[in-house]
């Protein structure tokens, strides 16, 4: 840019009524500005939302704890069935006649009583 331009341009930029010259240079960038009362609401909002973070975790983990434990406890229960099943079974063949017969036969030696044994109570 030449001398007589430089001057042109100066003298246009000057206001035609005052004759002051404006300064139009760049604007200063303004500094990110934070007031006291927002360090600490943003510090609440972080300990909110690292709590809302944690419960959930925890509740996601209680939750899968808590399955484990119910299906532990399907497994005692079938097993504790069975374990009933068999039982009822030994208790039904036990008191079967047929069953008490035998060992009273085998294992006391009882027999069957003869007809001058049998006393009827009137």
């Amino acid at each position: 840019m030449t001398r007589p331009e430089k001057l042109s341009r100066m003298m246009t930029s000057r206001n035609s009524k005052t004759g002051i010259r404006l300064k139009n240079s760049r604007l200063k960038k303004r500094r990110f500005h934070v007031t006291r009362r927002q360090v600490v609401l943003i510090i609440l909002m972080l300990f909110f939302f690292m709590g809302t973070g944690i419960g959930y975790v925890w509740s996601n983990f209680e939750r899968t704890q808590i399955g484990y434990d119910v299906s532990q406890l399907k497994k005692e229960e079938m097993r504790l069935k069975e374990i009933n099943r068999k039982l009822r079974l030994e208790l039904a063949l036990l008191r079967s006649p047929q069953n008490l017969e035998s060992k009273a036969v085998k294992e006391l030696g009882l027999r069957q009583p003869t007809p001058e044994q049998i006393v009827m109570v009137p």
